[in-house]
């Protein structure tokens, strides 16, 4: 998969073009009813998109969506998707992210069997988990990569072909689309097989009698419909880019003498070939010179100082696309350590010798130090940053690694500790602390290993913050430290703080079969609900499931219902917050 230029209007890749040279577009347009944004999406849907003050926090490139029914009604749904955020969810110029998204949901499964679920970039097996004792197992399995602008939106995710509709079968998609997401349609656009030898252009999951009853059986020759359910069907949305784009990778300039200089000019855009020019005051018009995707130009000025910017165009685009770039001096630098003085040695120069220059490296844990004029600076450290970055006061900069020389001291091992900050409540924040951890640490990284997936950002922290989902699990963590010659884990388990349920009432008239039943719960709605089970355990037959209001009392009342009292006579209470009653004996009366 190839990643775009940046947009000079948004930040993001103009495209993303697989290995069939198919090239989707972000499309954040809300008035077009196949880009899955609407007018309400926007801060303020009277006006335009314009980045990023009127700008959606989500949008895509790619969307693909497929759903089944299993024997029982439940719903198997599937979610692949390309797609643009930001990492406060808040439209921000330096926040922006891309992300490639797996989802498959799965309910009324066997609880903790197998199941084999295929689609079009892989497989997964995954075993169906119970939320809580007595339920069906389901399936809630997420796998998302995040690339962030300085990753150059790179996504090591196996998305290496867009699904698109299948030419062959009527009606064909919308013009310069690949589906729509509001119809369903055979797709094809994966480059994986099956175990029959067939194009994985599906969506299938192989288990337990998975397929009994279901609408969804599997029709496939060898495989048992009473244990698979498979779809061929798939809403899709994506826009075909109709541009290559342009961005200017480096803009920098050489000057010797106060006569002029030059302006070194480098772009990017797609592989085949394009016009792109560069234009700026003080300079003429001058057309970039490249090949696969690659442009470049040298441009004499003759004022005393270059041009505060340049503007970069492709021409061949229709509208032409351009790219705005400041003017900057290019920085030579070199970074050495010497193990045995513990000497940290910096030279930086400028390709500016006629202007007054400053250089000073930047904060490495010493705050930013100024290099002095003869470009040598010299300190005395034992803190040893794995690469230095020498900034100039002209704007330009570049980050070099720091070469060690002689024999560095021994570090001491790394230990991982990874702890919970304060008590844990459901839809609350969550701040796993990993300072503890001990030795001469070089990374941290944060992973969740277990339960119901949140969505995680900033994970190379030392802590992690995240939201609690509404209700209540068990989530676990890993946290990985490593050091110059070791690496430790360690794991932290995420519960909330359970509510404290009571019963006030619990009351059975057999002569209208009327059950009145209320109590209270220490957390309070809306959002939070009460499951009342009829039993001495979580077992039995569900009576209701009833809502704690914003008092944190909870009631449930009807007449003439059909579910009596069991032989124990007893009610059994569980709140989605945690908390559990058993055995609450019933008042049973004429």
């Amino acid at each position: 998969m190839k990643v775009g230029p940046i947009n000079s209007q948004n930040g993001f890749p103009t495209w993303y073009k697989d290995e069939n040279g198919l090239r989707l577009m972000l499309n954040t347009d809300p008035n077009d009813p196949f880009s899955r944004i609407t007018p309400n999406d926007l801060p303020d849907p009277t006006k335009p998109v314009s980045f990023p003050d009127n700008f959606p926090n989500e949008a895509y490139y790619f969307l693909a969506e497929a759903e089944m029914k299993t024997g029982i009604g439940e719903k198997a749904r599937l979610v692949l998707s390309l797609g643009a955020s930001f990492m406060n969810d808040e439209p921000q110029e330096g926040e922006q992210i891309v992300f490639a998204h797996l989802s498959i949901k799965v309910a009324g499964l066997q609880p903790g069997c197998e199941y084999t679920v295929t689609y079009p970039y892989g497989n997964e097996r995954c075993i169906a988990e119970v939320k809580s004792e007595g339920e069906m197992g389901e399936i809630n399995f997420t796998k998302e990569i995040l690339s962030l602008r300085d990753g150059e939106f790179e996504l090591p995710l196996d998305l290496s072909c867009f699904l698109r509709w299948d030419p062959d079968v009527e009606p064909v998609s919308p013009n310069g689309y690949i589906g729509d997401l509001n119809e369903t349609h055979p797709v094809i656009g994966s480059i994986l097989y099956d175990q029959f030898g067939e194009p994985q252009n599906i969506f299938r999951i192989e288990g337990p009698d998975i397929g009994v009853g279901s609408v969804d059986c599997s029709t496939t020759p060898g495989l048992d419909p009473n244990h698979c359910i498979e779809t061929k069907q798939f809403r899709l949305t994506g826009k075909i880019s109709t541009v290559s784009g342009v961005e200017a990778t480096r803009t920098t300039y050489t000057q010797s003498d106060d006569s002029g200089g030059y302006l070194d000019i480098f772009a990017k855009s797609d592989d085949e070939p394009q016009q792109i020019e560069v234009s700026g005051s003080g300079i003429e018009l001058a057309k970039l010179e490249g090949e696969e995707g690659l442009y470049y130009a040298r441009i004499f000025y003759s004022s005393g100082l270059p041009p505060n910017t340049v503007s970069v165009v492709n021409v061949s685009d229709e509208p032409p696309s351009f790219s705005e770039s400041n003017i900057v001096d290019f920085i030579f630098a070199t970074a050495h350590y010497d193990g045995e003085t513990n000497i940290l040695t910096v030279t930086g120069s400028s390709s500016d010798t006629v202007y007054p220059i400053s250089l000073k490296v930047a904060d490495f844990g010493q705050g930013d130090i100024l290099i002095p004029e003869d470009g040598v600076l010299a300190i005395r450290t034992i803190s040893i940053p794995p690469a230095i970055t020498v900034i100039s006061s002209r704007g330009g900069s570049t980050t070099v690694p720091v070469v060690v020389r002689g024999i560095v001291p021994p570090t001491d091992p790394v230990e991982a500790h990874a702890n919970i900050k304060g008590e844990v409540e459901i839809s609350s924040r969550v701040i796993l602390d990993g300072t503890d951890s001990t030795g001469d640490i070089t990374s941290y990284q944060w992973r969740q290993i277990s339960g119901p997936p949140v969505k995680l950002f900033n994970t190379n922290q030392p802590m992690l913050v995240f939201t609690f989902p509404d209700y209540f699990a068990s989530l676990w963590f890993e946290l990985t430290v490593k050091g110059k010659n070791s690496t430790s884990t360690d794991t932290v388990k995420v519960e909330p703080v359970p509510d404290s349920l009571t019963v006030t009432r619990a009351e059975y008239r057999t002569e209208v079969s009327h059950w009145k039943v209320s109590g209270t719960s220490t957390m309070e709605g809306p959002g939070i609900t009460v499951t009342i089970f009829i039993g001495d355990t979580l077992s039995g037959f569900v009576l209701s499931e009833v809502d704690i209001d914003d008092a944190g009392d909870w009631a449930y009342e009807i007449d003439y219902s059909r579910k009596e009292p069991d032989d124990s006579r007893a009610i059994s209470i569980q709140s989605s917050a945690g908390g559990v009653l058993r055995n609450v004996p019933i008042y049973v009366r004429d």
